[in-house]
């Protein structure tokens, strides 16, 4: 397929339609090269996010500070009043706008810096990976990306691409087997998914997203028919997600939380 990186670039941020991003997926299972230059895209990606992050840590200036705090509120102006430029309380407005999301604060007092890493959570990646556990759940053949013969390479291909350590647990307790793996994107981020199947041919997902703040303790959940467990650890979350109704998945998150 064409390797147009503004197409890529939308399909790492879920901008695609459900088409679009199915024949990225079908083409990422055979084609190493595209999987390669996707990898570079995230790692482009994950590397401008932490040197934003950075400018976002650093304290703003006193004078800065204050002369947005002083500035006078912009009042509505005939147009042919306008300047033909911006002045420079147009870009203390602007600038004052953006910092709103970084300083703390009441009353105006605008001193500090303010940690804007990544969310805690990645907002609606449970909502995504429902949606693709809907898609792969009922594939046979194409179930997985790469297969469980190659559970090496799955583990170190998930951990750098998703940034954060990708192990395979040991479920067979559970009656689940290893069945091989996929790389997702949710929340506009790079997610592994770990597939499984039961005696049944049912399957169970274990997703795993990067982030610096983890959830504390297991919340159970269901979304659009499918029942969820998830947690945090390190510097990741978790989710094992199957069939409604199963009654094992609080279990099976309680064996992968400790080996995955």
């Amino acid at each position: 397929m064409t390797r147009d990186p503004e197409t890529l670039s939308a399909f790492l941020d879920g901008e695609l339609s459900p088409a679009e991003t199915l024949e990225i997926e079908k083409a990422l299972e055979t084609d190493a090269e595209l999987r390669a230059e996707l990898e570079s895209l995230m790692a482009a990606d994950q590397a401008a996010q932490d040197d934003f992050a950075d400018i976002l840590n650093e304290p703003v200036p006193f004078e800065l500070a204050a002369a947005i705090e002083n500035a006078p509120l912009a009042t509505d102006a005939p147009a042919a009043n306008m300047p033909s430029k911006p002045s420079s309380l147009t870009w203390l407005t602007a600038i004052a706008a953006c910092l709103a999301l970084m300083i703390g604060g009441a009353g105006g007092y605008l001193a500090g810096s303010t940690n804007t890493t990544q969310l805690a959570a990645a907002p609606g990646w449970l909502e995504d990976i429902a949606d693709y556990h809907r898609v792969y759940a009922g594939q046979e053949r194409h179930l997985v990306e790469v297969p469980a013969s190659e559970a090496d390479h799955i583990e170190t291909w998930l951990t750098k691409t998703v940034g954060a350590q990708v192990r395979i647990p040991d479920l067979s307790q559970h009656g689940l087997t290893f069945q091989g793996a996929r790389l997702l994107v949710a929340a506009g981020k790079p997610v592994s998914q770990l597939m499984f199947k039961d005696a049944e041919g049912r399957v169970v997902a274990l997703c795993l997203i990067q982030t610096d703040t983890p959830a504390d303790g297991f919340t159970e959940r269901s979304i659009d028919g499918f029942d969820m467990v998830s947690w945090g650890g390190q510097n990741a979350n978790f989710v094992i997600v199957g069939d409604e109704g199963r009654n094992d998945l609080e279990a099976i998150a309680q064996t992968a939380a400790v080996e995955a």
